[in-house]
């Protein structure tokens, strides 16, 4: 491999780098301590004769002075010799060049042994990475034979496919024109009686869910009127009787989805396409959230609110209309500000705002939306703020980026249906928002609204014209 060979060529320069400095030390280390072995370089001599001797040639005696002068503390011996002459120590540096040789000498081991050290880390960590590159071959080498043994599995059913198909057309081939229409007219049988055999069984279920919901229903209110305090059997008002009897119509229809709606602080919103009825669907929630919750209309934010809406918006009577798009940028800056208020106040009452076509109203006036709409995910519940918002689609680009996630965790999406683009349909689904009785979440449930679920007749109910829901 490429790898072990650059990584030897690397170690080899190391080690011939080092052996040259080793080398280099040693000498210099052994030249220095040369002087050592040598007595007249290191001392002081003495030269000395017998007193009975001639004192030349070989008679003259040398020795080192300090040993001369030990024995001639035996006055024998000092009286027997003749002290010629004193030499001194040839080199008097010799003690200094030793403890320099020794530094040398030292110095050589441990740049020798910091290169054993280094390449036995080296060589170890070398060797890790080849064994974690082996693993990883071995991996692409597992990886691919699964992957062609997949793409031959994947080849022999389409093949079996391809031959299975082309042996039914063959089989059909040879049939005469007599069967071949003999086939056709009992296709026909089957499936016009797998038809009707689905249409009796929806029917049947049909049938037993409205039997029980109507026994539901039946048992609630049995069960609300014996649960009544006796404190609270005193007479109602007509208006209070009017809420009680709507209330329970709205909790009654297909488990009361329509009711946990109305009811929750949960930003609503109200998407579908034109002619779907998603903005009188909004009037008709508001108007019941007016009534029966006791929640006034704070700010209705449509350019349409006095035009094409006019018709539905009548009935609300709101604290305050925007139209423009400088009254619509103003409005949804307060509205910022109206909810920080009311959260620092704490309020036991509720009341709502209602905006229209958002999706539009972004164009106009851009950042101000996007910051209106991120603060209705977190800060209508804390102020009691019913927030309700109608568009066309629940696309990303519909709404402030980067608040998917927030939206489906914190809102109520209803898509509404239209039968040719201007008849509202019954039909509704519930996008996401509900949860069943363990807390799961629900979505994409399909669900139907009341033939009476409209802004005139629930205006018309709290004022003089009661709706009869069990017609």
């Amino acid at each position: 491999m490429q790898e072990i060979a650059e990584f030897n060529t690397k170690l080899t320069k190391q080690r011939k780098s080092s052996t040259l400095l080793v080398g280099v030390l040693l000498t210099c280390g052994f030249t220095a301590s040369i002087p050592m072995f040598s007595d007249s370089i290191k001392h002081q001599e003495t030269l000395y004769c017998n007193t009975q001797s001639s004192c030349k040639g070989f008679n003259i005696k040398r020795g080192i002075s300090y040993l001369v002068d030990r024995e001639r503390r035996n006055q024998l011996f000092d009286n027997s010799i003749q002290v010629v002459k004193i030499l001194p120590p040839e080199d008097d540096k010799a003690v200094v060049w030793g403890l320099a040789s020794s530094i040398f000498l030292l110095t050589a081991y441990g740049v020798s042994k910091a290169l054993t050290d280094h390449q036995e880390k080296s060589i170890h960590s070398q060797f890790k990475l080849l064994k974690i590159k082996a693993l990883e071959n071995d991996l692409l080498e597992s990886t691919h034979i699964d992957l062609f043994g997949f793409s031959k599995s994947s080849q022999a059913e389409i093949t079996k496919q391809v031959i299975a198909r082309q042996t039914q057309e063959t089989i059909q081939a040879m049939k005469s024109e007599g069967e071949v229409q003999l086939d056709h007219l009992n296709g026909q049988l089957q499936g016009t009686l797998s038809i009707k055999s689905h249409q009796l069984q929806v029917s049947e279920l049909d049938k037993e869910t409205a039997k029980n919901e109507l026994e539901t229903a039946e048992i609630k209110r049995k069960l609300d009127k014996l649960n009544k305090p006796v404190s609270d059997a005193k007479p109602t008002s007509a208006n209070e009787e009017l809420k009680t009897v709507l209330i329970d119509a709205l909790k009654g229809h297909e488990d009361g989805y329509l009711w946990k709606i109305i009811s929750s602080l949960k930003p609503l919103w109200l998407i579908g396409n034109q002619g779907s009825g998603k903005t009188y669907t909004a009037g008709a929630i508001a108007l019941i959230r007016k009534y029966c919750l006791d929640a006034p209309i704070y700010y209705l934010i449509d350019r349409h609110a006095t035009g094409d809406n006019a018709d539905v918006w009548k009935f609300l009577q709101s604290q305050n209309t925007a139209q423009t798009e400088e009254d619509i940028a103003a409005a949804m800056a307060d509205c910022g500000q109206y909810w920080l208020d009311r959260i620092k106040a704490k309020p036991t009452d509720k009341t709502q705002i209602l905006v229209d076509e958002f999706t539009n109203l972004r164009g106009l006036v851009g950042d101000v939306a996007d910051t209106f709409f991120k603060l209705s995910l977190t800060d209508t519940r804390k102020a009691k703020n019913f927030f309700s918002g109608v568009t066309h689609n629940a696309t990303n680009d519909s709404f402030a980026p980067g608040t998917a996630s927030t939206r489906k965790a914190g809102s109520i999406l209803i898509e509404k249906f239209s039968a040719n683009g201007e008849t509202p349909l019954s039909r509704v689904v519930v996008r996401y928002g509900l949860v069943d009785v363990n807390g799961n979440s629900l979505e994409d449930v399909e669900h139907t609204l009341p033939d009476w679920f409209h802004p005139q007749k629930i205006h018309d109910h709290f004022n003089g014209n009661k709706i009869d829901f069990d017609s």
